[in-house]
C-alpha cells in the first residue's frame, strides 16, 4: 500500500480540480465521448481522494465537500464540452450564475486555507499589529470539546492542594517540539525539601484542539531519581493543550498549559 503524505484540504480540492480538467481534455482528445470524459473527470479524482482519506481521515463533512465539488466540476465540463462541440455560445445569464458559484468556491477554499495554515507571513508583517515583535499566529486554534470546560472548578481545588505540597515540577524539551519529528521530553520532580520524588506515576497528555482524533496520552518512565522521560511525536503543527499528571501515594499534581507547535 502506497503511503501518502498529509496535505492541506485546499490542496486536495485544487489538485482534484486540476486533475479533473486534465482527465477530461485528455480522454476527449483520445476519442472518448464528451459524457464519459466528464464522468471519468469526476470519478477518478474522487476515488483518489478516497484512497487518501483512508490514510488521513478528516471527517464525513470534508468528504462530502470533495464529492460535491468534483461532481459539480464534472457537470460543468460536460456542459462546456457539449457546447464547444456544437459551437454554441452561452447566454450571459447562465454565465453570471456559473461565475458566481466559481467565485464562491474559490473564496471558501481561500478561507479554509487561512483557517488551517494562517495568513502568509508577508501579509501579517505588513498589515497586522505586532508591538512585541513576536510571531503572529492567525490559524484557527479550534474549539474546546464540550466536556472539557467542566474541569475548571476541580482545577481550582487541585491548585490549592498543589500549593500545600510544595513540589517543584519542571517540563523540559517541550518548547522544541516539531510535528512528525520524534523528540524526548523530560519531567523533573522535587518535593518541598528539594529531594527527588521517586517511583511516581507520571503521564503527559496532548489535546489537539482542532481535531480530537490526534489526542494522545503518554506514560513517562523514570530515567533517574526524580527525572522522568518519554519519546513522543506530534502529528501536526498548531495549537495543543498539554496536561502533566503526577501521582505519588495520596498526592496528586496536575499542570496544564497551552502549546503552539510551529514547524517554521
Amino acid at each position: 500500500m502506497l503511503l501518502l503524505p498529509q496535505i492541506a484540504m485546499s490542496e486536495t480540492l485544487f489538485g482534484g480540480l486540476l486533475a479533473a480538467a486534465f482527465i477530461f481534455f485528455t480522454t476527449r482528445a483520445l476519442g472518448l465521448s464528451n459524457f464519459w470524459a466528464g464522468i471519468l473527470s469526476g470519478l477518478l479524482p474522487f476515488l483518489a481522494y478516497l484512497y487518501y482519506a483512508d490514510q488521513h481521515w478528516a471527517g464525513g463533512d470534508v468528504m462530502a465537500i470533495h464529492f460535491a465539488l468534483y461532481l459539480a466540476n464534472a457537470g460543468l465540463l460536460i456542459v462546456f464540452g457539449g457546447m464547444q462541440r456544437k459551437q454554441q455560445t452561452m447566454h450571459w445569464g447562465p454565465r453570471l450564475i456559473i461565475g458566481f458559484f466559481i467565485t464562491l468556491v474559490l473564496l471558501n477554499i481561500t478561507f479554509l486555507s487561512i483557517s488551517t495554515r494562517g495568513l502568509p507571513n508577508w501579509f501579517t508583517t505588513m498589515f497586522l499589529p505586532n508591538p512585541d515583535n513576536e510571531q503572529v499566529h492567525t490559524a484557527f486554534p479550534g474549539v474546546i470539546p464540550h466536556d472539557r470546560n467542566q474541569l475548571y472548578a476541580p482545577h481550582l481545588d487541585q491548585m490549592e492542594q498543589q500549593k500545600q505540597l510544595g513540589w517543584q515540577v519542571s517540563l523540559t524539551g517541550i518548547d522544541k517540539l516539531k510535528s512528525k519529528v520524534p523528540h524526548t521530553v523530560f519531567v523533573h520532580v522535587l518535593d518541598a525539601k528539594k529531594q527527588p520524588v521517586q517511583n511516581a506515576e507520571v503521564t503527559l497528555a496532548f489535546w489537539r484542539m482542532a481535531n480530537s482524533f490526534d489526542d494522545q496520552k503518554l506514560v513517562l518512565k523514570e530515567a533517574e531519581p526524580g527525572v522522568y522521560q518519554v519519546n513522543l511525536e506530534l502529528v501536526a503543527e498548531g495549537r495543543w493543550i498539554t496536561e502533566l499528571y503526577i501521582h505519588k501515594g495520596e498526592d496528586d499534581f496536575v499542570k496544564r498549559q497551552s502549546l503552539y507547535v510551529d514547524d517554521h
